[in-house]
């Protein structure tokens, strides 16, 4: 029964392996320097960079490449991170980039 037990388990890990390395065909029209933020379900390619503190960038439509924001962002945190780093980012909304550390990038989407 345990050994049953722990092959489920690796199999469940295993599964939740392959959603956070899954990334679907790019669209031409998205640069390669943008990022996949999402998983199987769905997501967004997103390029964000940094100025100063001030951070702005472009969210990109996962099958069409179509710009979905443009813009400004405002960051909820005080702690730098990693703008081209894939594993600063977790999910996008529709009008916040939610980061790994707990903090967002919120557009002025209204």
């Amino acid at each position: 029964m345990k050994t049953l037990l722990a092959l489920l388990f690796v199999f469940f890990l295993s599964a939740c392996d392959q959603s956070s390395t899954y990334e679907p065909t790019r669209p031409d029209d998205v640069p390669a320097s943008s990022l996949w933020i999402g998983g199987p379900d769905g997501g967004v390619y997103a390029e964000i960079r940094e100025d100063d503190g001030d951070y702005s960038g472009t969210i990109y439509f996962d099958s069409t490449g179509e710009i979905w924001y443009e813009g400004a962002f405002e960051y909820t945190g005080k702690e730098p991170f990693e703008v081209d780093n894939k594993a600063s980012y977790t999910a996008w909304d529709g009008t916040i980039l939610y980061l790994s550390n707990g903090k967002q990038l919120v557009s002025n989407i209204e």
